[in-house]
């Protein structure tokens, strides 16, 4: 086992937030458990601690669609003096509605809660993060960033990043997806000499935590059909690759990379892209009204 660290798990209400953190507090670390809703929250940590008992685990309140709650949040932390060894970004959403949801801040709601909110709460927490000796930043991403996969095509606009025009909410998650890997590249890339390293993983899909976000047959359809296919991953073995990319040895000073089933894989050429994911990070720099950093 690895030495016992500070993990702050975003998302941790329920699902594979809540699996990976019950995981890495059986392994004996600190969990910062976040969530929006308190009293889903409550219950997260009551069922880790009934699973668990004496894990270490606690909670904390985040709403990545308040940008006011990601500084709050972060400013908690840095208050306490904690020292962050892992960043776990697993928060998000994929919208079903055709509707365009926007934020109290004016942010296309999947774009703000899945890209946005991420990157301005990992330029927040960076103090905590580099009072670790070897601090990782692990960003949830998904193979549906990829060209050809299922439903409308990804195609992130910069004129448009917020799809005024045009919004499909697969759309919306494929380009929060791809965008989520260009700040996490970029990040890599302007990290050094901190000793902290920013990786990506898909988790695969895993049916019982996307049944949460349909209803009517489909919901009864991916909790009782796709969970049993073959290329449907369990709610245990994707937690597992979260846990494996947050704490395991092997991941010891690798940075700018992107694993799905606990091995590498090549995303994107476009997410691959330098100059696109440059471009990103002054955009996200600007929408969120932050500094070029670190």
């Amino acid at each position: 086992m690895s030495e016992p660290r500070t993990i702050i798990v975003t998302g941790g209400g329920r699902g594979l937030g809540l699996a990976a953190a019950e995981k890495l507090a059986r392994a004996g670390h600190r969990v910062l458990l976040t969530a929006r809703d308190r009293k889903r929250g409550e219950q997260a940590v009551q069922q880790i601690h009934h699973a668990v008992p004496g894990g270490r685990v606690e909670l904390r309140i985040l709403d990545l669609a308040a940008l006011a709650s990601v500084r709050a949040f972060a400013g908690e932390v840095l208050h306490e003096g904690l020292v962050v060894d892992v960043l776990l970004h697993n928060a998000g959403i994929m919208q079903q509605s055709r509707e365009r949801r926007v934020t109290g801040d004016g942010f296309e709601e999947t774009l703000q809660t899945n890209t946005l909110a991420p990157f301005l709460l990992t330029r927040e927490l960076l103090p905590a993060l580099a009072r670790s000796t070897a601090a990782r930043v692990v960003c949830v991403s998904s193979m549906l960033h990829m060209p050809g996969t299922r439903g409308e095509p990804v195609n992130f606009d910069f004129d448009d990043p917020q799809l005024l025009r045009g919004y499909h909410p697969d759309r919306a998650y494929k380009n929060s997806k791809l965008a989520l890997l260009w700040w996490t590249y970029e990040l890599q890339r302007r990290l050094a000499p901190r000793p902290i390293t920013a990786n990506a993983v898909c988790p695969g899909f895993v049916p019982v935590t996307a049944a949460e976000s349909v209803r009517g047959p489909m919901r009864w359809f991916m909790r009782h059909v796709l969970a049993h296919m073959p290329f449907a991953r369990s709610l245990d073995q994707a937690a597992g690759a979260l846990a494996w990319m947050a704490v395991d040895p092997a991941m010891e000073g690798v940075g700018g990379k992107y694993y799905t089933d606990r091995a590498e894989l090549r995303s994107s050429d476009d997410s691959l892209d330098p100059a696109l994911a440059a471009r990103f990070w002054r955009l996200a720099c600007e929408l969120v009204a932050i500094p070029d950093w670190p």
